[in-house]
């Protein structure tokens, strides 16, 4: 499609904007579905990259929107980079963050990107020159900083952010408890929810959880999302089924048992173009249609052979453009 033929940049991303979209996953999800405007392009980075592009944070209207590991820049530039700013706080670090200034290979959430690769605290991040230096003679040992938090009847990790801002915390117990305390195991043991982080987690197999999920009887993605934050979730089946079993999954159609076949699988039984296009020609004549998106409105009513896909210029348009 010809750049003429896209959405304007403006317009794009106040429809993608429109969506709610919290993440680059759900991004991808969407621009393969049969829901996405021919007119808006599934890879909008490369479209507009010099026509009004900042990152997919900001084209999704989710400043925090995640940097992959691959193109985020080292703790030490981005600290730099940080200090640059003469910001006094988190807050304001993260209203920086909205603003869309910031340089893509930044990441907003720089606590979580960096809690194992140089973070030590904001004031260190920010350069405000606020440090606390924790040292055997004024931290809490383990043991009794972690009895002293779990007397605070903290339910998580927003929780205990919260506390901190309260300005309450003792000054012998560390913000970042993690970066302290050898002992220091994780969120749900030093808080004393018994939560395990998922990368901790011990989980079914794929074909274990997707019995499990099969007998709630739940239609689609967005079902199984609100499954899971609904709490009646077994802790050893995994949200993020997507991540866990990258090599077993194909389809929230195949996990949920719907019947609904991924476009992948589905191309095995397509027609051949020429066949195809044949076909294609005289449903659209029987039918009365005349645009692409009367075309899918006829797919998703069944009116359309399950041997010719929803979107006809994505699966043919580039077999015809090389003949």
């Amino acid at each position: 499609m010809g750049k003429k033929q896209w959405r304007p940049f403006e317009e794009a991303r106040k429809f993608a904007r429109s969506l709610k979209l919290k993440n680059q996953d759900e991004w991808g999800e969407y621009s393969k579905s049969d829901e996405r405007p021919f007119d808006i392009p599934s890879n909008p980075n490369a479209i507009y990259k010099n026509d009004g592009w900042k990152s997919l944070g900001d084209f999704l209207g989710n400043w925090r929107t995640r940097v992959p590991a691959s193109r985020r820049a080292s703790f030490e530039k981005a600290r730099k980079f940080a200090r640059s700013l003469k910001l006094k706080s988190s807050q304001e670090w993260h209203e920086y963050c909205k603003s869309g200034k910031k340089s893509d290979d930044i990441p907003a959430d720089a606590y979580r990107s960096y809690i194992n690769k140089g973070w030590k605290s904001w004031d260190d991040f920010l350069g405000t020159g606020t440090i606390r230096k924790y040292t055997k003679d004024n931290t809490r040992p383990f043991n009794e900083a972690r009895e002293f938090v779990h007397s605070l009847k903290l339910k998580n990790q927003s929780d205990w952010k919260k506390y901190l801002k309260s300005g309450k915390k003792p000054d012998d117990i560390p913000a970042a408890p993690r970066e302290i305390y050898k002992e220091y195991k994780s969120d749900g043991d030093w808080l004393g929810t018994g939560a395990i982080a998922p990368q901790d987690r011990e989980y079914r197999s794929y074909n274990e959880s997707r019995k499990f999920a099969r007998k709630l009887g739940l239609k689609h993605r967005t079902e199984w999302e609100d499954y899971c934050k609904s709490g009646k979730k077994p802790d050893d089946i995994p949200a993020d089924i997507f991540h866990v079993y990258p090599k077993e999954f194909t389809s929230m159609g195949d996990f949920l048992g719907t019947g609904i076949i991924a476009n992948q699988v589905k191309s095995k039984n397509w027609l051949p173009t020429k066949e195809a296009k044949i076909e294609a020609r005289k449903i659209a004549k029987e039918l009365g249609i005349k645009t692409r998106e009367q075309w899918i409105e006829a797919y998703r009513a069944g009116e359309i052979p399950k041997n010719i896909p929803s979107d006809l210029s994505k699966v043919y348009g580039p077999k015809r453009r090389r003949k």
